[in-house]
């Protein structure tokens, strides 16, 4: 990418298990994962959230 090029950042969550394979939300979560946020449903995220055995971040990746 060119040095005058943006990339467009967009929300998105970090997931990371204490368990390699802990399934939450509909899906296996293993070490640290960034997850768009529209990839998932608002349920979803709820769900991950307040999951205490998984700590959910809220961050901004490449789109």
């Amino acid at each position: 990418m060119a040095a005058n090029q943006t990339t467009k950042k967009v929300p998105g969550l970090r997931v990371t298990a204490g368990k390699d394979g802990f399934r939450r939300a509909g899906r296996a979560w293993s070490g640290i994962t960034e997850v768009r946020r529209d990839a998932l449903t608002d349920e979803q995220v709820k769900q991950l959230m307040e999951e205490p055995r998984l700590v959910v971040t809220e961050i901004e990746i490449e789109g």
